[in-house]
């Protein structure tokens, strides 16, 4: 659950004020002819740009204290309408719109086949030369812009408790042109080069510069702000906008998702005569495009397109989505993307009362585009297909102005100077501080961050009561020094614990760093515990957790590391490690002979080599000591290998072993059907060991889901020195719940979950000196958790 957002529109859009002699306009839009409600209609006063946008549940309501009598309701397709209302009283409206043919002109209808399919039959059958990829060479310059606005505001948002103080924030408050009030808060914007060589095959960006403008830090809409980035190449079969996949209108299997309607007459775009093509789904609740295109006469090549999908695609928080591209013939040769648009419209409380949401609005200008110059063979051979330059996020607006090629707008100027001056308020500070407390659990000060809270205080059978302090630097102390620290102390068993890191950050391009880090701790570990949901000492963890036992141990670990990003998406790690294991619920049993005796500890030694990989990766992945939770979510599998070497007396090692780890993760579109998430994983260990330093699979008994543990297994059930394991999780993304009416309105959505784990243990770890703990087990056969899920409950949840 995304906190920051949530919390700040609970706290926005939750307030209520009563004002007298206002006029409220509430109701429902529906289609006369399926009654079923129709998302994003106007609902405007007449002759006014007093208005809103009906919800996806075709709900909308509209307050004011002018004088107007009339409301004109309209939506393309359908006829509008104009209604009488009654001044200063509140009134609720059922509005059924009838709906309206194309407006094309002169359409011939004959009998037999559609004359769209003669058009697109040329269209496919030349896409392998209309699109760019078949060129041998190109590159082009780009700029990018994005704008978010807040949209659909009230006036008793204006006068929230929270939003009080900063009045001066409605100063740059407009309207569109459907009368639907907005609040520009956001803007960013980027210049790049791309280059693209066919064979070999490479792709290459350079960031030339990047900045935001911005007063809040709100993930969530920072998300929706990089799912403006996109440009689909209609040419491929399917494109992919908000991680679901949609069938291009010129798909090579057009007819299973689209039904089309062709203009008879042609039009001229820019010179070049088009055939002009309608499209839309072929179900009402298929996740395809609503929109149009127009395609030239002599090479059957896209000229524009509009693509539009709205709240039936089932997506969360979008109420509206449109993409307009433009083609040029460029040198007479190829056709080539030069200009798109985008226009989001997003809901943070889907279905709120007050309909408060977002605009994000993406401009792209493409120039100086180049075709078949190809640069030295050199210039495409590296790996990294991003680079960004090192003066990137400092460029002055003597670049920018050169870049767009103009300059800010009023509006956008004054978006500037109003979050300058929020950025400066302390008011605001306070409030902004206030609500990531709440979400990340640290407080900042200053030069660093107390906490974390969610750790101050948590129970557990062995300490009982647990106080914990922390602290860790922020940006404002180093941005290349980076340290950490805590202490806590068991009121039951009466101990202290702690821990500390620090690493420094060596200076150089961004993507290709070398990273030193030393760390220290010693305090509780349980093993077979999955680090993905939340940390051994979460207040959460004091409560969470529903079947078997935790069976801790004291874990004093040293580490030492260098690491290095050699190129976007491969990065490695060399460490040393001395971990020393001390017995706390159970004793460590060692056989001596006949006898069985108690080890005080063990103490584990060596070296480790990380290595991960994602090829084609455009994002910095996480570091090895952090959960990185976006693998799924990626064009290419992550591919990470460990191998770790202990060696006996070094550092007072008592073992010397072999510890090789490799690990997959993917995620497999299945387009109209969803996906599917892959992770694989596999291990040897040789060595006589305890089970402290072989391998148990990580349990979950935890009321929270765990997508990489088992959550029907307790702590240290199995243990294995050789192992294989494979987890399966398919998402239809309402492929099922889509075909119940009343369900699809929930915007339910369904899974499937396959988890297997087996693992065997060799003779000299099974009959060795080193005893199992209580209850743990060799596995004789394969364990297997297999379930049915039904996710996005209220947004947020699943239940599996």
């Amino acid at each position: 659950m995304n906190i920051p957002l949530f919390f700040l529109a609970f706290v926005t859009f939750s307030s209520t004020v009563f004002a007298q002699r206002t006029t409220t306009i509430f109701g429902t839009v529906t289609d006369l002819e399926t009654h079923q409600p129709l998302p994003f209609a106007n609902v405007v006063f007449q002759n006014s740009s007093v208005g809103t946008l009906t919800d996806s549940l075709g709900n909308f309501k509209l307050e004011t204290k002018r004088n107007f009598d009339s409301l004109v309701v309209s939506l393309i397709g359908y006829k509008s309408q104009t209604l009488v209302v009654n001044r200063g009283v509140t009134e609720e409206l059922a509005i059924q719109l009838v709906p309206s043919s194309y407006e094309l002109g002169m359409v011939e209808v004959r009998p037999g086949e559609n004359p769209a399919f003669k058009i697109l039959r040329k269209v496919i059958a030349n896409k392998p030369k209309n699109t760019p990829e078949s060129l041998n060479y190109y590159e082009y310059e780009a700029y990018h812009r994005v704008q978010f606005d807040l949209n659909n505001f009230t006036e008793k948002i204006k006068k929230n408790l929270f939003l009080r103080p900063f009045d001066y924030m409605w100063e740059n408050t407009d309207t569109t042109e459907d009368g639907i009030n907005y609040l520009p808060m956001l803007l960013t914007e980027s210049s790049e080069e791309h280059f693209y060589r066919k064979q070999p095959r490479s792709k290459k960006e350079v960031v030339k510069g990047r900045r935001t403008f911005k007063f809040f830090q709100a993930p969530k809409i920072m998300e929706f702000v990089n799912d403006m980035y996109v440009d689909p190449n209609i040419y491929e079969n399917y494109v992919t906008i908000l991680d679901r996949s949609f069938p291009s209108p010129i798909n090579d299997y057009y007819k299973r998702n689209y039904n089309f309607l062709l203009d008879s007459g042609i039009h001229v775009i820019d010179g070049h005569p088009c055939h002009h093509i309608f499209f839309k789904p072929k179900g009402k609740s298929d996740v395809a495009f609503t929109g149009d295109m127009y395609i030239d006469t002599s090479h059957y090549a896209v000229v524009q397109t509009d693509l539009e999908f709205s709240v039936e695609a089932n997506i969360n928080f979008v109420r509206n989505y449109w993409i307009q591209q433009k083609y040029s013939f460029v040198d007479s040769t190829q056709w080539f993307l030069t200009s798109s648009r985008v226009i989001g419209d997003f809901t943070v409380i889907e279905n709120a009362k007050d309909m408060t949401g977002f605009f994000g609005k993406k401009t792209t200008d493409i120039r100086n585009i180049k075709i078949n110059e190809p640069r030295d063979a050199e210039y495409y051979a590296t790996v990294d297909p991003i680079v960004i330059e090192d003066s990137a996020y400092v460029r002055d607006d003597a670049f920018w102005n050169e870049a767009r090629r103009d300059t800010f707008s009023t509006e956008q100027q004054n978006l500037v100077n109003m979050i300058d001056r929020m950025n400066n308020d302390p008011k605001w500070k306070l409030l902004i501080g206030g609500i990531k407390l709440l979400a990340d659990g640290w407080i900042p000060f200053r030069q660093i961050d107390i906490g974390h809270i969610y750790s101050f205080y948590t129970w557990n059978p062995i300490e009982q009561s647990r106080v914990k302090f922390g602290f860790r630097t922020n940006d404002k102390f180093s941005d290349q020094v980076k340290l950490s620290g805590y202490l806590a102390y068991g009121i039951g068993d009466n101990r202290f614990k702690g821990g500390g890191s620090a690493e420094f950050i060596f200076p150089g391009e961004l993507r290709r760093r070398w990273v030193l880090g030393v760390s220290y701790k010693n305090d509780q570990f349980q093993q077979g515990m999955s680090q993905n949901v939340i940390a051994l000492d979460h207040i959460f963890r004091s409560f969470g957790q529903i079947s078997g036992e935790q069976r801790r141990t004291m874990l004093e670990s040293y580490n030492t590391y260098i690491e290095r990003q050699w190129f976007t998406g491969l990065s490695t790690r060399i460490s040393m490690f001395r971990d020393r294991y001390s017995p706390l619920q159970q004793d460590f049993r060692v056989r001596s002979g006949l006898d069985t005796l108690n080890a005080e500890n063990f103490t584990a030694a060596g070296a480790k080599f990380n290595l991960r990989f994602g090829f084609g990766e455009d994002e910095l992945p996480a570091t090895f000591d952090q959960v990185d939770r976006g693998f799924f979510f990626r064009k290419y599998p992550m591919i990470s290998f460990e191998v770790a070497v202990g060696i006996k007396d070094f550092l007072n090692s008592n073992f010397n072993y072999q510890h090789y780890k490799l690990k997959l993760e993917y995620q497999l579109k299945a387009n109209k059907a969803g996906y599917l998430n892959i992770l694989a994983e596999g291990g040897i260990i040789n060595g006589k060991l305890p089970y402290q330093l072989l391998h148990v699979p990580d349990g979950n008994p935890l009321v929270f889901n765990d997508d990489h543990g088992f959550n029907l297994m307790n702590y240290m059930e199995f243990v294995s020195d050789k192992y294989v394991s494979l987890q399966l999780e398919h998402h239809f993304n309402g492929l099922l719940f889509n075909l119940i009416p009343g369900v699809r309105l929930a915007k339910l959505r369904s899974l499937l979950i396959g988890k297997i784990y087996f693992g065997t243990l060799t003779d000299q770890n099974r009959n060795g000196n080193f005893l199992l703990a209580d209850g743990m087990e060799v596995m004789q056969h394969p364990y297997a958790e297999v379930g049915f899920g039904i996710e996005n409950i209220l947004k947020i949840s699943r239940i599996d």
